[in-house]
């Protein structure tokens, strides 16, 4: 699943919720760097909307994390 928003973030939580939370946690882990290179590339391409999107988009998934990590 390729999150690129908002929106595709917590749908992909949604979606791994069914999931051990320790896969959870990996999940989260990977799809937070590939936003942080895609937002370096929205920088580079001076495209704010995008930077904005995968701000969001990581802040969300770090929040989702914040909450498996304080349930173990």
């Amino acid at each position: 699943m390729k999150i690129s928003d908002e929106t595709t973030a917590e749908e992909d939580i949604a979606v791994w919720r069914s999931k051990a939370p320790k896969e959870q946690l990996k999940l989260i882990r990977l799809a937070i760097e590939t936003l942080e290179l895609n937002q370096m590339h929205y920088e580079n391409r001076g495209n704010e909307k995008g930077i904005i999107r995968s701000e969001n988009a990581i802040n969300i998934l770090i929040q989702r994390r914040k909450e498996i990590e304080s349930e173990l």
